[in-house]
């Protein structure tokens, strides 16, 4: 896959949508692209996070305490807190068939911000939006369980 191609997949993914096109390129520059075959762990739970994960192609499965959580698919990501805190990986992701995936190292991540503060800002607008999701699901599952 060229650098060209991964910087048109890493431009359509929600967290990177309002960042400039040429600081997308320069992230696609620094991305690992690995295949994972099907079935087997890309990321696990209660490692040490150091990056972003993105699907190129194919799909995973997010497990925590080996529960199946959801679904994911091109374009979607895996591991943004870890861009920023470092902190253990709060799930497992597993290939479900032939994945395809971009990872993106916290340490370059932040020298793109470092190069580019405009981008954080962004950054922090996305975060914001998915917390607020995360919120709304969790008053939403509150009401189901209220007597």
């Amino acid at each position: 896959m060229t650098i060209e191609q991964v910087a048109r997949r890493l431009a359509g993914v929600d967290l990177l949508q309002t960042v400039d096109y040429g600081v997308v390129c320069d992230l696609a520059e620094r991305v690992l692209v690995a295949e994972h075959p099907p079935g087997s762990v890309v990321l696990a739970e209660g490692d040490a996070g150091d990056g972003l994960h993105l699907v190129l192609d194919g799909t995973a499965t997010i497990e925590r305490d080996g529960v199946s959580l959801a679904t994911i698919g091109p374009g979607e990501h895996v591991g943004e807190l870890a861009l920023l805190d470092g902190g253990p990986r709060s799930a497992t992701v597993r290939a479900q068939d032939a994945l395809l995936t971009a990872f993106l190292p916290s340490t370059d991540f932040v020298d793109v911000l470092e190069a580019h503060p405009d981008v954080a800002l962004q950054l922090l607008v996305t975060l914001a939006g998915r917390f607020r999701q995360v919120q709304d699901r969790l008053v939403a599952v509150q009401r189901r369980f209220e007597f």
